[in-house]
């Protein structure tokens, strides 16, 4: 939790320092604020057996796929920071629906929002912009990610106290 807390005060202070860089180019979005991200989570960003970039489907391809038993878990679009999500909402939900992935998330890096395709139209489990608010907040938010809990893709309880 420490090191997830350490990663989310790195990415709040390189979205201030480099906002103008980061809204221009997706790839260095992707690379110094959602690759971090994904590392402090437990996933291996380098081991395609956890971490697949790029997944083709019928659909398009879907920035990140992560993996559970050996299986396309949660599919994550990502996006420029500052970019409006709403409108990689509607493709996603097709990539998910179509290959079976029954979880999908939409990031431009700082705002992070997690949706679960299990249910007709899809469900809102979180949404949390780790430049806003508190930072133990964003962080059990975003434990729902956390790959050494998978297959359990819930936020984390509300009442947990930080030191």
């Amino acid at each position: 939790m420490l090191d997830l807390i350490r990663i989310i005060k790195q990415i709040r202070e390189r979205i201030r320092t480099h906002t103008e860089r980061l809204s221009r180019n997706e790839m260095l979005t992707r690379y110094a604020l959602i690759d971090p991200l994904l590392r402090a989570l437990g996933w291996d960003t380098e081991d395609p057996d956890q971490v697949e970039p790029e997944f083709v489907t019928q659909q398009g391809r879907p920035d990140y796929t992560l993996r559970h038993d050996g299986k396309p878990f949660i599919l994550i679009e990502a996006k420029k920071l500052g970019s409006d999500l709403s409108k990689a909402r509607a493709s996603g939900f097709n990539y998910c629906w179509q290959n079976k992935v029954p979880f999908y998330v939409i990031t431009d890096g700082d705002i992070w929002e997690l949706h679960d395709l299990r249910e007709v139209g899809g469900k809102q489990i979180f949404q949390v912009c780790l430049t806003k608010g508190n930072i133990g907040d964003a962080a059990r938010h975003l434990l729902a990610l956390w790959r050494p809990a998978m297959p359990d893709v819930q936020p984390g309880l509300p009442n947990i106290l930080l030191s």
